[in-house]
């Protein structure tokens, strides 16, 4: 089994490097007409770089409401990086799902079919409401089932007709070409029983929060049986904070002085690849690794944990 590892390009992280600019501060009667020299794309596009260039097979865009849209971003970083991959998140309330499979479509023709849509888990009602997205707490994983079945259904389908309560289509679907672009890998997540069954109808990969081997066997196990139950069959994959150092007790001293996510793998580039190779071999296809500063720790991690863990993997490989 092939794993695909990822690097996290929050596009809400580290806002001091929001909009640097090299200009120096000109006196106040000066008017300066000159365009920055550098904007938030452009910190994108070196995050994106350095993953490419450290060996990650793609990038993970989580949904941020204070931050650039990610569809947007993957977009503009497509042509900056031609291997990887671009995971974006997005909410269902977004917009008609007719129009965001006319984007997939769009971007994978664009692209050679390097894009994969994660529906982001929904936000608490008060967040909900700042969005513009008043619908009742109920109704919302009714939502996100409908807006994968029109969305497939146009793109696979022709005529497509759908009446539902969120989404309504009559007569629609997709003409050569943009039928013959493949639909993006759809990347769900969540733990709770209806998480778990959604994902068993619709995900093409279902992505874990951190947790102990243990917790994390037991929820693949009970997906696992849920998408062969529904004639399916669905990746694993795994969202997991680290802070890998060159020895234990660097790594520890790190922690100490930060604010670690709960469930963040911390140790040495060894014991950080050996925890995720664990993790890995309990099913996991899919693995997405998040550590702060986002530049500065994707030339780290890609240069010291992977080529361990990949080691690692190979080995295991070899001797099963």
């Amino acid at each position: 089994m092939t794993t695909q590892i990822y690097w996290q390009l929050d596009a809400s992280a580290e806002p001091h490097r929001s909009e640097p600019s090299l200009r120096a501060a000109l006196p106040s009667l000066v008017r300066d007409l000159r365009k920055p020299t550098q904007n938030r794309y452009d910190y994108y596009a070196q995050i994106a770089q350095a993953a490419a260039q450290t060996g990650f097979d793609g990038l993970f865009l989580p949904h941020r409401r204070e931050a650039d849209d990610t569809r947007i971003v993957a977009a503009a970083l497509a042509r900056e990086v031609p291997r990887l991959r671009l995971i974006a998140q997005f909410p269902a309330s977004s917009g008609s799902a007719v129009y965001a499979a006319k984007q997939a479509v769009s971007f994978q023709r664009a692209t050679g079919n390097r894009l994969g849509w994660a529906l982001a888990p929904d936000a608490d009602a008060e967040t909900r409401a700042a969005e513009g997205d008043f619908l009742p707490g109920d109704e919302l994983d009714d939502r996100l089932d409908e807006f994968l079945t029109v969305a497939r259904g146009v793109h696979g389908q022709r005529p497509f007709t759908f009446q539902g309560k969120h989404f309504e289509v009559q007569n629609g679907g997709f003409e050569d070409p943009l039928n013959r672009a493949a639909f993006p890998a759809v990347f769900l997540e969540g733990e709770r029983e209806e998480d778990l069954g959604l994902s068993a109808r619709h995900a093409d990969v279902h992505l874990f929060g951190p947790g102990s081997p243990e917790h994390l066997a037991g929820l693949i196990e009970g997906l696992d049986g849920l998408a062969h139950r529904a004639g399916r069959q669905v990746a694993f994959g795994l969202i997991q904070p680290i802070l890998a150092r060159e020895d234990a007790d660097e790594a520890a001293r790190d922690a100490a002085r930060s604010t670690t996510a709960p469930g963040t793998l911390v140790g040495s580039w060894d014991e950080v690849a050996e925890g995720l190779a664990g993790r890995i071999a309990l099913g996991i296809s899919h693995l997405v690794l998040t550590a702060s500063p986002q530049l500065e720790q994707a030339y780290a991690q890609g240069q010291q944990l992977l080529p361990r863990l990949r080691a690692r993997l190979s080995a295991r490989a070899k001797a099963a």
